[in-house]
């Protein structure tokens, strides 16, 4: 019995933190009200205040999923397996991939993280750095094994994140290139510019 009743209750905040992706992404953070999402939940406030003390903290859950989503993918990307140089291109690879599934999630992050205050800013801002790390490392070590060229890693990093990340503002699936030719394309401007070589 209680199996049944702790499976109902995780079904039920599941389909609140969908609800709020949905709402989040089509109005943003400040517009949706608990009362939108009740309605398209299909369940009371008060139901919902039984599973989360605040939007706010709605807002966190939706945002700690999708960034623990892309850290454990970059991770496994970046864990020695391959070459350093296939590893950093599988990484952003599948980070502008990650796209197709959490486009939702990637522009609730971008445009909402700054509505969370205290203890739930602090955990977002410790995910982003952890993120931010894991290309800035990756690159120390092909910079310390002269597989890249001497730079500063910080703007490097902030390159790619910033490239990435403004992709769910622009790309649209039904225009001129698929998702996997767009990241191809992205990997070899990063990788080797856009100026042909002189001969």
């Amino acid at each position: 019995m209680t199996y049944i009743k702790e499976k109902k209750m995780s079904n039920s905040r599941q389909k609140i933190i969908n609800a709020a992706i949905d709402l989040f992404y089509e109005y943003g953070y400040q517009k949706a009200s608990l009362r939108d999402l009740s309605r398209k939940v299909g369940l009371t406030q008060a139901a919902i205040y039984y599973h989360f003390r605040n939007k706010e903290e709605i807002l966190y859950t939706v945002i700690e999923k999708a960034s623990n989503d892309l850290y454990f993918t970059l991770k496994s990307c970046l864990a020695g397996k391959k070459d350093a140089i296939e590893e950093l291109r599988d990484a952003i690879l599948q980070h502008i991939l990650s796209i197709k599934q959490g486009r939702k999630g990637a522009k609730i992050i971008i445009e909402d993280k700054r509505f969370l205050s205290g203890e739930l800013n602090k955990l977002v801002k410790e995910k982003e750095r952890a993120i931010f790390y894991l290309y800035k490392n990756h690159l120390v070590e092909l910079q310390r094994t002269k597989r890249i060229e001497a730079g500063d890693l910080t703007a490097a990093t902030f390159g790619i994140l910033g490239t990435i990340n403004w992709l769910y503002h622009w790309y649209r699936p039904e225009k001129n290139l698929s998702l996997q030719q767009l990241a191809e394309q992205i990997v070899s401007n990063l990788f080797f510019g856009l100026l042909i070589e002189e001969e």
